[in-house]
């Protein structure tokens, strides 16, 4: 005779447990794997260093301390090393012109003022120091200080000539010369005939003689000069029945510049 058993439950069938058991193996796994990789991303995070805000204070010290250290290009090198070579002085053709003062030093300064002096000079260097020029110049004046009549009366001087200079450089930066001109000069208008100058308005010899100093500049082609010196009108300011020389003595600044 078989007993039944009571229907009032089922029964798992008994590949449930196997099946259960190998999930929950499988879970206990990947939960403890997942721990030990945590668990060691902690220690790797907390071995390395903490970046932290750099403050104003510590950005000045360390562009100060930069400042201090001379670039690599300028360690070891004096000041002669980085001082430039000043570039060669040409010499060549040179053009120069002058503004500046004639005063009359014979009879002429009882008629005329000092005037002012305009000059031009062209010239040639075959040698540093030495220049072969041609120059032209024009005063203009009045008769102010003769006594009337006739009434004050403006003129012109013009002139041009031809001569040599020579040149001494005591230094880089500085010239001094010596030039010696002849040619020839006149008066634009018989002006100058009432008090005693019957030659003025023709062509008469003239003969000058100049000092000068020069201050080269950075550019080799550029020079400043200032310069005077003294001029003999033969005959152009040479009055009747006076002894006095005809003399005059001119002074000016010059530009110069040298191709």
């Amino acid at each position: 005779m078989r007993l039944l058993r009571p229907t009032s439950g089922r029964r798992r069938p008994e590949w449930v447990e196997p099946v259960v058991a190998a999930k929950a193996r499988r879970s206990a796994a990947l939960l403890s794997s997942l721990a030990v990789l945590l668990a060691a991303r902690a220690v790797h995070a907390g071995s390395e260093p903490r970046e932290r805000t750099i403050s104003t204070d510590e950005v000045v010290s360390w562009l100060d301390s930069k400042g201090d250290t001379p670039p690599l290009a300028d360690r070891g090198a004096g000041e002669e090393e980085l001082t430039p070579v000043p570039p060669p002085r040409h010499h060549g053709f040179v053009v120069e012109s002058s503004i500046g003062a004639l005063g009359q030093l014979g009879e002429m300064k009882y008629t005329s003022p000092v005037a002012p002096w305009f000059h031009l000079q062209v010239g040639y260097e075959p040698l540093r120091f030495l220049m072969v020029f041609v120059e032209g110049d024009l005063v203009l004046s009045n008769t102010s200080y003769a006594s009337p009549p006739p009434p004050e009366r403006t003129y012109a001087l013009w002139g041009f000539g031809a001569g040599l200079r020579g040149t001494v450089k005591p230094s880089e930066r500085v010239g001094l010369y010596l030039q010696a001109s002849v040619g020839a000069a006149e008066v634009t208008d018989d002006v100058l005939s009432t008090y005693g100058y019957q030659n003025a308005n023709q062509l008469n010899l003239y003969l000058a003689v100049e000092v000068g100093a020069e201050w080269y500049q950075v550019s080799p082609h550029w020079a400043l000069a200032v310069h005077g010196g003294v001029r003999d009108y033969t005959a152009t300011f040479k009055r009747e029945f006076s002894d006095k020389p005809p003399l005059a003595w001119v002074s000016g600044l010059a530009l110069r510049y040298t191709f």
